[in-house]
C-alpha cells in the first residue's frame, strides 16, 4: 500500500508519500499560501524522492479541513483530479486530527489543535494520543474561543497548537494561568506526514471514497457568503 498525502489547509502546502507504516518522502513548502503554484511540483518531487511513480499509489489522502478555505479547495480539487486520472480512491482526513498527531505529549494530556477562524473564533478539537493515534475527546468544531476554553477547563493539562494558539496566545493565558503546554514550533502546524499516517489507518479501515464523493469540510460558510447573506437579510428588513 502506498499513500500520497496532501496538506493545504495551513499557510504552507506539504506532500508526503507513505508505504502505510513509514514516510518515504515529504516535501514542505516555504512560500506562504502559494499552494496553487507549488502543490503539483511538490507532488512530483515527493513521488520522485520516494522512488515510486504516481502509478504505484494505492490512494490519495487529503486534509479536507477545517482551515484556509482557499487552501482546502486547492487540496481537495487536486486530490480529486489525481484520483480520477489514476483511478484510485481518496481518503478524507481531518486537519485537526492529523495536526494533533504531531504533538509529542503524555497520554493524559489533552491535545488541542486550534486554527484561527478570526473574530475570536477557532476551529478546534480535543484529542488524547495513544500509540501515536489521536482519539477525539472534545468534538471538532467551530467555536468561540471562550466557549472552547470553558469546555477543556476540566483537564489538568492541555497542549495547544496551530495558528490559532499563536493568534490568541494572550487571551488563552487569561482564561487559564497554568496547565498549558505550548507545542514546539517545529511540530505546531499542519503537515502532510501525519495526513499520510492517518490516511493509511483510515484506508485500512475502509474509510475511502471515490473522487467525486470527496468533499471539503469548512465547518462554517465562507466569509464572502456570510456577508452576502447578511446584506440580503438587510434588504429584506
Amino acid at each position: 500500500m502506498y499513500i500520497l498525502a496532501i496538506e493545504t489547509t495551513g499557510a504552507f502546502a506539504s506532500v508526503a508519500v507513505s508505504d502505510g507504516s513509514r514516510i518515504l518522502a515529504h516535501i514542505q513548502g516555504n512560500d506562504r499560501f502559494s499552494h496553487l503554484e507549488n502543490l503539483m511540483p511538490q507532488v512530483k518531487q515527493a513521488v520522485a524522492e520516494s522512488g515510486l511513480s504516481l502509478g504505484n499509489m494505492t490512494a490519495i489522502a487529503v486534509s479536507v479541513g477545517p482551515g484556509s478555505f482557499t487552501g482546502i479547495r486547492i487540496g481537495v480539487s487536486s486530490a480529486r483530479g489525481l484520483a480520477q486520472i489514476l483511478k484510485i480512491p481518496c481518503v478524507p482526513v481531518s486537519s485537526l486530527q492529523a495536526l494533533a498527531m504531531r504533538a509529542e505529549v503524555e497520554d493524559n494530556v489533552l491535545v488541542c489543535p486550534m486554527l484561527d477562524a478570526r473574530r475570536s473564533q477557532i476551529y478546534a478539537g480535543g484529542y488524547l494520543i495513544n500509540n501515536g493515534i489521536a482519539s477525539e475527546i472534545v468534538a471538532a468544531g467551530h467555536y468561540a474561543l471562550d466557549e472552547f476554553m470553558g469546555i477543556v477547563k476540566e483537564y489538568d493539562e492541555i497542549a495547544i497548537m496551530g495558528d490559532g494558539a499563536d493568534v490568541y496566545e494572550d487571551k488563552i493565558s487569561e482564561y487559564r494561568a497554568d496547565g498549558i503546554i505550548r507545542v514546539p514550533e517545529a511540530v505546531r502546524y499542519q503537515h502532510a506526514d501525519t495526513v499520510a499516517q492517518l490516511g493509511a489507518i483510515l484506508y485500512g479501515q475502509g474509510n475511502s471514497v471515490k473522487y467525486e464523493q470527496l468533499k471539503p469540510d469548512y465547518m462554517r460558510i465562507p466569509e464572502a457568503e456570510r456577508k452576502l447573506k447578511e446584506k440580503n437579510a438587510g434588504w429584506r428588513l
